[in-house]
């Protein structure tokens, strides 16, 4: 296909032929489109004008990019809905992968007042404070920060969070049954710290959770944790399933 003066920047024409070659599957998921110089050739374009190209459909989801390997044609991601009740460790297993978690911290502390309120209990009471990256095999896909009162979970620090699902922890070894969850979502821009842990770039589009779930212990539903939980909106889609 040749580039026309008409139909628009040069940028902007490359975009809609490497979609049309995604549509028509010429390149198919997590196979490399053409090199920046191959596309350079091809298409007489300048190296700006081509990255400006593939950035573009980088950030609209069509590509996603590995360092010194290429760029990518990118699947449809990640889906968690927002009404079933599911940890992220299980929504990546949903997806052939493997859920690998990091803990960058881990303590028993005392809460702020408002982690005390989220959680209904007295600032003088200590909690659980866990902070961690959960990727998809080798993929960061959020970074999330627990709390969670520490009377209801004693010992729990000796748990290898490196290893372990923590839903499934206080399932199993604090007979705590996880039975709904509230929680809030808003858009917010990646800081310099949460573009390292999650490797995206500074200032890219990241969508932050924050919330209290409650389970039954000993016969009453009480709060089990209050969290925050980033997301890398390139690789996690979240849906609303409605009825009438």
């Amino acid at each position: 296909m040749q580039m026309k003066s008409n139909l628009g920047p040069m940028y902007y024409q490359l975009k809609n032929i490497i979609i049309d070659m995604i549509e028509n599957e010429e390149i198919n998921v997590d196979e490399c489109i053409p090199s920046e110089p191959k596309l350079m050739q091809t298409y007489n374009l300048s190296r700006t004008t081509v990255r400006k190209a593939i950035d573009e459909l980088v950030n609209e989801g069509y590509l996603y990019k590995r360092q010194g390997k290429g760029t990518f044609v990118k699947g449809r991601g990640f889906e968690q809905g927002l009404i079933k009740l599911s940890g992220c460790s299980e929504d990546i297993r949903r997806y052939g992968l493997e859920p690998k978690p990091y803990v960058l911290q881990e303590q028993i502390e005392k809460p702020s007042k408002r982690v005390a309120k989220m959680l209904d209990i007295s600032p003088e009471e200590d909690t659980f404070y866990m902070e961690r990256v959960i990727y998809g095999d080798d993929v960061p896909i959020n970074k999330n920060k627990s709390h969670i009162p520490y009377a209801l979970v004693p010992g729990i620090e000796d748990v290898d969070f490196n290893k372990e699902s923590l839903y499934k922890v206080l399932e199993k070894d604090y007979g705590i049954v996880i039975t709904r969850a509230i929680r809030t979502v808003e858009a917010i821009l990646a800081s310099e710290e949460v573009a390292l842990q999650l490797k995206v770039k500074e200032g890219a589009p990241v969508m932050l959770f924050k919330g209290q779930v409650y389970g039954e212990y000993k016969g009453m539903e009480v709060t089990i944790e209050y969290f925050e939980a980033i997301y890398r909106s390139d690789q996690f889609q979240f849906y609303i399933e409605q009825h009438r």
